[in-house]
C-alpha cells in the first residue's frame, strides 16, 4: 500500500523538474554559517516523467577540498523546464514520499543513496580519483554510473506508473546500459 501511495505522489507531484544530464559543476551558495562559502554541485543523475518535461535534479555536495559533503551529500530539486527553466525546491511531500532519499555513510567517505520511491537498489555515491562523482547502480545485471530513471505513468492522472527505465553507463567498459523495470 505504501509503495501504491509513494508511486502515486511520485506522478502527482506538482507539474515541476530536467531534461539533460551531465557532470557539469554548478556554483551555489551555501546555506552553512558562513555566507561567502561556496560549494561545488556535480550532477549524478535526474528523474524524468512523461507527464512533462520538468525534471529532479540530484546533485552530488561537493566540499572546498574536493571529497563528498558526508553531513549532507545530495541535493535534490526541479528544474522548471515546462515553465520557466528556473531551480525550484521538493515540497515536504515531494522530500518525504516521492523523491526523497535516506543514506547511509560508508568507512571510504562516499555514501549509500536509497530513494525512496525506488528502495529496491541502492546507489553507491562516490567521488573518483580525478574528483568526479558517480552514482553506482546495478543496471541490467552490470555495475553502472546512473545518469537518467524514466518514469512512464498511465496518462489519465499520472497515478499509475507502469514502468520506470534505468539509463547510465557500465563502469568498466563506459557503453551505455538500460533496463526497463515493470514489476515495481
Amino acid at each position: 500500500m505504501n509503495k501504491i501511495l509513494i508511486l502515486c505522489f511520485l506522478n502527482i507531484s506538482l507539474f515541476t523538474g530536467n531534461f539533460l544530464v551531465d557532470h557539469k559543476n554548478t556554483l551555489i551558495d551555501n546555506d552553512s554559517k558562513n555566507a561567502n562559502e561556496k560549494k561545488l554541485n556535480q550532477r549524478l543523475f535526474v528523474i524524468e516523467r512523461n507527464m512533462n518535461k520538468n525534471t529532479v535534479c540530484y546533485d552530488a555536495n561537493i566540499q572546498n577540498n574536493g571529497t563528498l559533503n558526508l553531513d549532507n551529500p545530495i541535493d535534490a530539486y526541479w528544474m522548471d523546464y515546462a515553465t520557466d527553466g528556473k531551480r525550484s525546491e521538493l515540497s515536504y511531500i515531494q522530500r518525504r514520499m516521492a523523491y526523497g532519499f535516506s543514506f547511509e555513510k560508508t568507512s571510504l567517505g562516499n555514501i549509500y543513496l536509497t530513494l525512496k520511491a525506488f528502495d529496491k537498489r541502492k546507489i553507491l555515491v562516490l567521488i573518483d580519483s580525478k574528483g568526479n562523482s558517480h552514482a553506482v547502480i546495478k543496471i541490467n545485471g552490470a555495475d553502472a554510473y546512473l545518469s537518467k530513471i524514466y518514469v512512464t505513468a498511465k496518462p489519465k492522472m499520472y497515478t499509475t506508473v507502469e514502468f520506470i527505465e534505468l539509463y547510465g553507463n557500465e563502469t568498466k567498459t563506459g557503453k551505455a546500459v538500460y533496463e526497463k523495470i515493470v514489476n515495481l
